[in-house]
């Protein structure tokens, strides 16, 4: 008897066996290296490649979530990347080494209409007329603010015409004068990333086309000094933090404690479920001295140059970030879908009100947060170190700006002379 049921569950196994791979039989397999680790945006990602492959048989996604950049970088290393990947923080570095696949071949073979994305992306991704990634989304800059919090004050909501002063002003009125155990429960802000104030002033970090650093700015310097009057009148301290539930992102505002978030558009996927006080959008404060100028971030797909199957790659790609695809990722809010017929159908739809903004912001937008230039993330890491002791009072920011532009200068030299040398 026990023979006889040990043959049988070899049957079983061998016909499970040779049934899957008859299915799979004739299918190319292709790699998707994705960093998302939220459980609501690995089933959007589920759910899209589900649908891709119902539509293409002929082609198996195997999938890969909360896959880091350093990761990546190895498997590029070793020759053995993800057909495709997520990769958002400038191209230049991964051209430089030659990792990319040009898509260009594809875009005209399948008749991608390039000019149904936002423009923004579509520029930061190409390269002397050659499209090195597929843009998958978009993130600008908008208020988001808690309506109960401002009626309890009676203070008048964040509109059209703010200023920075006007943001200042309601930010201090809204916080809170007396503490509770020595720290104060209610806030009119948390503070924006320094980099992009710059930016909306008119500034940066980097001056590209001309290769050295321009922190020391008028447009920079007063970006900076704004944001230290709105640290010192209304963001929480690094000890006041500690008193949410987690120490930065989503969580402050989410807490119902602070009024104000400068928030890029990713941060409203964590927003989504908000029961406990009335919240909407608005555009992000004007600088009073100077026009705005809107910046924007950006994350793309990316064909491995290494890839073995490019085509059924780039095929995945383009579903991912066409209008089926965007029509799913849209509803995830992660960030603006870049197809922009769904972002202004599914993306906008409320609740909150508001989220039009997001899109003006996009359709203005023309500075990249992150510059196409070699080794960025390594320049802007000086910046982020002396603005933190700015921040803390441990450095005066005139000093801090003078070595963030020294340490930046320097490795711009070593990268205009490592260039020299190659020619």
């Amino acid at each position: 008897m026990l023979k006889k049921l040990v043959l049988i569950a070899f049957c079983l196994f061998v016909a499970v066996g040779c049934g899957r791979k008859e299915s799979d039989k004739g299918k190319v397999t292709i790699r998707f290296s994705n960093a998302e680790t939220v459980v609501d945006q690995i089933k959007i990602m589920k759910e899209i490649t589900a649908e891709f492959e119902k539509e293409n048989p002929d082609i198996k996604v195997k999938l890969e979530w909360g896959v880091r950049p350093e990761k990546i970088l190895t498997e590029l290393a070793a020759g053995t990347p993800p057909d495709v990947f997520m990769w958002w923080m400038g191209l230049d570095d991964l051209k430089e080494r030659g990792a990319l696949y040009p898509m260009g071949e594809y875009v005209k073979k399948y008749k991608i209409d390039l000019s149904k994305y936002f423009k923004c992306i579509v520029d930061q991704y190409t390269y002397n007329g050659e499209l090195y990634a597929f843009p998958l989304q978009l993130k600008t800059l908008c208020l988001v603010y808690n309506k109960d919090m401002f009626d309890k004050n009676n203070v008048a909501y964040p509109n059209e015409k703010w200023t920075w002063d006007d943001y200042l002003d309601a930010a201090t009125k809204l916080t809170a004068k007396k503490t509770e155990g020595g720290v104060r429960k209610q806030f009119g802000s948390l503070l924006p990333p320094g980099d992009q104030w710059i930016m909306l002033n008119g500034g940066n970090i980097i001056d590209v086309k001309n290769r050295k650093c321009v922190i020391d700015s008028p447009q920079a310097k007063e970006a900076l000094e704004f944001l230290l009057k709105l640290n010192t009148a209304a963001a929480p301290s690094q000890a006041e933090l500690s008193a949410f539930t987690g120490k930065g992102g989503s969580e402050p505002f989410l807490s119902g404690m602070v009024a104000m978030v400068p928030a890029p558009t990713w941060m409203l996927s964590s927003l989504a479920y908000i029961k406990n006080f009335k919240w909407a959008v608005a555009p992000i404060p004007k600088p009073p001295k100077r026009k705005i100028t809107y910046m924007f971030d950006d994350a793309g797909l990316v064909l491995a140059k290494d890839s073995k199957h490019p085509e059924e790659a780039f095929r995945f790609i383009s579903y991912y970030c066409g209008k089926k695809g965007m029509e799913i990722f849209a509803r995830g809010r992660n960030g603006i879908p870049v197809y922009k017929e769904i972002a202004y159908s599914t993306f906008v739809t409320p609740p909150p009100e508001g989220l039009k903004y997001y899109l003006e912001a996009a359709e203005k937008a023309t500075v990249p947060l992150n510059p196409r230039i070699k080794n960025y993330s390594e320049m802007r890491s000086s910046y982020s170190r002396n603005w933190t002791l700015a921040l803390l009072g441990k450095k005066d920011l005139d000093a801090a700006l003078k070595d963030i532009k020294s340490d930046i200068d320097k490795k711009l030299l070593s990268i205009k002379e490592d260039s020299a040398k190659k020619k």
